[in-house]
């Protein structure tokens, strides 16, 4: 090779590793910035692990090629550890509480019972089932559709308490976010987001001599098809563009959204004065103005006690986590399990958890 085209080539390759480095501290930036504010940041965020991917791969060239360019993907992964603790764990910390006497709590978007792998029926059977085997003191569904809501005390006639809010739609089914408990509820309601179908469920628990907030969330989905936009990759590259293009301006759209439904959350928290335990679909990365949102002043119960891939969505596992469990700072995970079944495109995220005295405190330490 002669040596004009080697220049050639390794100038090249700094230009594309300089860009790709600049994506990835995008990305790095963007749990900074509300996309309701500046949307371009939703997308920096949702790109993060194929960003990362391909600068690892340009890694691995410059290291092949023996380059001197390879401190430039290098200095891109570096700052990924800071986050990488949010997708994977080795294991979890001990309590600092030697009671072990916690509350179990599941929350699991169930897509309608029509996004897992069996029938409508009997993915409704297996969750159901679940339930009886788990028994959670706390469930929080999203996505849960019935044809006659006066069917859910009779599915889940061990939960005394209950509560729910519904969307109807066209064929005359109900869809919305469901919350079970055992612990006696007080007051209960949602929290309305413009122009959307998504939302927050809240109820007041009582718990032995003081009261927490549970919410129940399902922030703004993106409403892409992964799957769709593979396909269009064997179908050339209109197909693909066009595509590609519609699911960004979803993107764009979505992530503008979340970040307002996010402030309506944070706001609802301060306002109520309760210690607040946050789960449910966000559809969002670690990598997000949302997650850095919601779990400023709180614990990821993933992080603290979770273990491997803390992926919760089905399709491009183990890539994914978009389903959490946020908990006051004093609490004490005792456990997180995330479980890989088949009849949700979501997977079902438990967690054991221990209000203990020191969170009647109130719970409103909140990122502007």
């Amino acid at each position: 090779m002669s040596k004009g085209k080697t220049t050639f080539l390794s100038i090249s390759y700094k230009v594309v590793a300089t860009v790709f480095c600049l994506l990835l501290y995008l990305s790095y930036a963007s749990v900074l910035i509300d996309p309701a504010v500046l949307p371009i940041a939703g997308f920096f965020g949702l790109y993060f692990i194929p960003v990362l991917l391909l600068n690892i791969l340009l890694l691995i060239i410059a290291l092949f090629r023996k380059s001197s360019a390879a401190w430039i993907s290098l200095a891109a992964i570096a700052p990924a550890f800071a986050f990488a603790g949010s997708f994977f764990r080795i294991g979890g910390h001990e309590p600092d509480n030697t009671d072990t006497d916690g509350i179990k709590v599941l929350t699991w978007n169930v897509g309608g019972f029509r996004a897992g792998d069996g029938t409508p029926q009997q993915n409704l059977e297996d969750v159901v089932s679940l339930i009886e085997t788990e028994m959670p003191q706390i469930v929080s569904f999203q996505e849960f559709r019935v044809r006659d809501t006066a069917s859910i005390p009779e599915l889940f006639p061990g939960y005394r308490y209950r509560t729910h809010h519904f969307y109807r739609l066209r064929n005359g089914d109900f869809v919305g976010n469901v919350t079970l408990s055992t612990l006696p509820m007080r007051e209960s309601g949602h929290i309305y987001f413009p122009r959307s179908t998504n939302m927050a469920l809240y109820a007041d628990m009582e718990l032995s001599d003081h009261i927490f907030r549970l919410y129940n969330v399902h922030l703004e989905s993106n409403n892409i098809s992964i799957v769709s936009i593979i396909k269009k990759i064997g179908r050339g590259y209109d197909e693909f563009s066009h595509e590609f293009a519609q699911a960004h301006e979803k993107v764009k759209k979505s992530s503008t959204r979340r970040g307002s439904q996010v402030r309506a959350l944070l706001d609802n928290i301060s306002e109520s004065g309760l210690p607040a335990v946050i789960c449910g679909d966000v559809n969002d990365t670690p990598v997000s103005y949302c997650f850095r949102s919601l779990r400023s002043g709180r614990k990821d119960t993933f992080r603290e006690a979770g273990r491997g891939f803390g992926a919760t969505y089905r399709i491009l596992w183990p890539l994914l986590r978009i389903d959490y469990a946020f908990v006051p700072e004093n609490a004490d995970v005792l456990e997180h399990r995330t479980l890989r079944l088949d009849c949700s495109d979501h997977y079902p995220v438990i967690t054991e958890i221990n209000m203990n005295e020191k969170c009647k405190n109130n719970d409103t330490e909140r990122t502007d």
